[in-house]
C-alpha cells in the first residue's frame, strides 16, 4: 500500500512496492527521460491508461485515452518524450497536448526559436489530416506546448512548431491573457525544477493544456484553413481554454491546480498588476472541476487515492505568482 500523509492542500506520496508493469516504485517524483516516469497498480487504478506498447500512456501527465481519436507522442534523437497530444481529425485540432517540467527538459540549452513551422508527421500517410503551415485566418498560430517551453535542444522547440500543437487564438487573449498564466508556469513552476532557490527544486511538473472543443457552444466558429493537399478544410476554434498542472516533489509531496478562461479580449490594462492577477486567479478551478468543464479525465495514472485528493482541492499559497 502507498502511506499517505495529509499536508494542509497537499498531501505526501511515499515510495511504495515495485510496478509490476515497469519495476519502478510508485509514484515517482522525478519524471525522468520518459516524459513522465510514472507507474501504477491496476489493483489501485480504475482508471489508469493501458500501455499497448508504448509506454508513454503511462506518465503522470496523460489524461485517460479516447479510443475515437488519434494518440500522438513525439519523441526525440534518443527516445526522450517531448510532448504529446490527442488529435480530433474532424475538428483538425488536438483535444489536449500534455508534456513535463524536468530537472532535465527544463534547462535553455538551446534557447532560440526555431521557426521550424511543420505539418504533423503522424499523418505523413493521411495528409488529408495534415494542416498546412499557413497563418489562421482573423488568429495567431497559438502554441499549446510553448516554443519558450522547449529550450533544452534544438530538436524539442523545433517539434513545438508542429501544426498539430496549434490553435487559432485571438493576439490580445494569446499574448496577454492566457499567455499571463502560461508564462507562470513556463517562468516560476516549470523553470522552479531547475531553480535552487523555488520550492519546485528537483521536482517535477505535469502539464495538460488545450482547447475545450467537445460540446458545440465550447466552439466560437469554424474558420477555413488549408491541408497539405491544397484542400480547404474546417478548423474550430475554441471558447474556453484550459490546463491541468500537477507537481510532485523529490520527496514525493504532490499539488494541483487547474485554469479556465474564456477565448477573448478582455481589455485590460495590462500594466495593472491588480486587475491582470484578479483574472489569473479568477480562471482557477480545482482539477475535479476541470474535469466537468472538460469532459477529460485528468492525472488517470495516478492511484486513486493520490488522485482523488488532489483533484479536490488547491492552495493558491503552493503556486507562487498566482
Amino acid at each position: 500500500m502507498v502511506a499517505l500523509i495529509m499536508l494542509s492542500a497537499t498531501i505526501l506520496l511515499s515510495c511504495g512496492k515495485d510496478d509490476t508493469n515497469t519495476g519502478n516504485s510508485q509514484p515517482s517524483g522525478n519524471g525522468g527521460s520518459s516524459g513522465g516516469g510514472s507507474s501504477h497498480y491496476s489493483a489501485d487504478n480504475r482508471n489508469a491508461n493501458t500501455s499497448t506498447g508504448d509506454s508513454s500512456v503511462e506518465g503522470y501527465e496523460i489524461p485517460r485515452l479516447n479510443p475515437h481519436y488519434d494518440y500522438i507522442c513525439h519523441r526525440l534523437t534518443g527516445g526522450d518524450v517531448n510532448f504529446c497530444l490527442e488529435y480530433d481529425k474532424d475538428q483538425m485540432h488536438p483535444r489536449w497536448v500534455a508534456y513535463t517540467y524536468t530537472t532535465k527538459n527544463a534547462q535553455k540549452n538551446a534557447p532560440t526559436r526555431t521557426d521550424a513551422w511543420s505539418p504533423e508527421p503522424f499523418y505523413d500517410a493521411q495528409k488529408q489530416y495534415q494542416l498546412a503551415t499557413g497563418t489562421f485566418p482573423g488568429y495567431t498560430r497559438g502554441h499549446l506546448v510553448g516554443s519558450a517551453e522547449r529550450y533544452y535542444s534544438t530538436e524539442a522547440n523545433e517539434q513545438t512548431f508542429y501544426m498539430s500543437n496549434m490553435s487559432p487564438q485571438l493576439f490580445a487573449f494569446n499574448s496577454d491573457y492566457w499567455g499571463e498564466i502560461e508564462d507562470k508556469a513556463r517562468d516560476i513552476w516549470g523553470r522552479g525544477v531547475i531553480d535552487q532557490r523555488s520550492s519546485f527544486y528537483g521536482g517535477t511538473l505535469y502539464i495538460v493544456k488545450g482547447g475545450a472543443t467537445h460540446r458545440e457552444d465550447y466552439i466560437l466558429e469554424r474558420i477555413n484553413v488549408k491541408n497539405t493537399l491544397g484542400q480547404t478544410v474546417k478548423m474550430v476554434v475554441p471558447r474556453y481554454y484550459f490546463m491541468a498542472c500537477l507537481f510532485i516533489s523529490t520527496s514525493g509531496e504532490a499539488k494541483a491546480i487547474g485554469f479556465w478562461m474564456e477565448h477573448k479580449d478582455y481589455h485590460l490594462n495590462t500594466k495593472d498588476s491588480a486587475a491582470m492577477q484578479n483574472l489569473r486567479r479568477s480562471a482557477v478551478r480545482t482539477i475535479d472541476e476541470l474535469e466537468q468543464l472538460t469532459g477529460l479525465d485528468f492525472f488517470c495514472n495516478l492511484t486513486d487515492v493520490v488522485e482523488d485528493a488532489v483533484e479536490s482541492k488547491y492552495d493558491l499559497a503552493a503556486w507562487p505568482g498566482l
